[in-house]
């Protein structure tokens, strides 16, 4: 079995350590990486630009400095006290020290304008990286979910349910959330929320819900529950590679199919049955076996599981121009669990 150690250079840099670089600016350091008329363009169009003191621009960089903050500095309070500090450096007033007109103001933000702000500065910056940044001349885009849970009110309670095996009046509302992330730029690309029960919530009907987001020629990275025979053909159709963690249901026997290398081979996947969210006219387009590549191997950076990694992938080629080595898949894949930890 293979060993693979992960590059230095992804354990000397950690999103945390930047972050908190960033945020050590006086006032609202998102001044000078949003810029108030990109803000209020997008906003316009959703209805969503108000006040004068509290404008959409200063709250929104207040809001995002906030979110971004741990303990007491991610209060309302320590945000009123950045946008005081920021109006006053140039000279614009003062804001009373309540936050009750700053939570107020932070609620008008529209969701859809927040939406298309995200990733119109996502697609700017993959438009704008360099080369160099790229994985072997390619986007590199990295899927991964979770669960986030929200204040305890009727509303929230109505749009996203507590979880049913909790009592009413003890549990918060939770929502479960999947996002593609740009490994070039660490941008957000896309998100998808839904309910955390209930028809078509899961993980993989949301990653199915934003999958435009992927581009021709891209490479998407993602842990083995997206590893399934339906999302791999959608990528593949859209032009799309996978790096999978392969499913542990799923049986693994390197002594089988075409070798390529120690544990590195090509196997055939057969179409199983149709899954409910699937028409039969969309099940019958659907090839009845794709060619994958699999490979075997253990991460020994310290700290990480030491457990065997099987990886799947559509990259088969390992000569000519498009040639991808068993330890580029390797070092490809160990990069989603970075983006993990920042989601965390």
């Amino acid at each position: 079995m293979a060993f693979c150690v992960n590059p230095a250079s992804q354990g000397n840099f950690t999103f945390g350590q930047t972050v908190a670089g960033f945020l050590t600016s006086p006032g609202l350091p998102f001044v000078d990486i949003l810029s108030e008329q990109r803000i209020a363009c997008v906003f316009r169009k959703h209805g969503g630009l108000f006040g004068r003191t509290y404008t959409t621009a200063i709250v929104l960089w207040a809001f995002m400095s906030q979110v971004l903050r741990d303990g007491k500095e991610a209060s309302c309070q320590s945000a009123v006290a950045r946008i005081s500090s920021y109006l006053t450096g140039r000279a614009l007033g003062d804001v009373d020290p309540d936050t009750r007109d700053y939570c107020r103001a932070r609620a008008k933000l529209s969701e859809d304008a927040l939406h298309e702000l995200t990733s119109g500065v996502a697609n700017e910056a993959q438009r704008l990286i360099e080369p160099q940044h790229l994985w072997k001349g390619r986007h590199a885009k990295l899927v991964d979910g979770s669960t986030f849970m929200m204040p305890d009110t009727p509303r929230n309670q109505a749009a996203y349910p507590q979880n049913p095996a909790q009592k009413a009046g003890i549990g918060f509302p939770i929502a479960r959330f999947v996002v593609v992330i740009s490994l070039a730029t660490a941008c957000v690309v896309d998100c998808a929320i839904a309910r955390y029960k209930g028809k078509e919530t899961g993980e993989t009907a949301l990653l199915r819900q934003i999958i435009g987001c992927f581009a021709k020629g891209d490479v998407a990275v993602a842990d083995r529950f997206y590893g399934n025979y339906w999302m791999i053909v959608l990528l593949m159709q859209a032009g799309v590679d996978v790096c999978f963690r392969k499913h542990q249901a799923r049986h693994t026997d390197f002594r089988r199919g075409r070798r390529l290398g120690k544990d590195d081979h090509i196997v055939s996947w057969h179409r199983p049955g149709r899954p409910p969210w699937m028409s039969k006219e969309m099940y019958d387009s659907m090839p009845k076996s794709i060619e994958l590549r699999e490979i075997r191997y253990v991460i020994t950076k310290p700290g990480r599981k030491q457990d065997p990694f099987v990886i799947v992938t559509t990259m088969t080629d390992i000569e000519g121009a498009d040639a991808v080595q068993y330890e580029d898949l390797a070092e490809l894949f160990g990069f989603r669990w970075s983006a993990e930890l920042d989601i965390r």
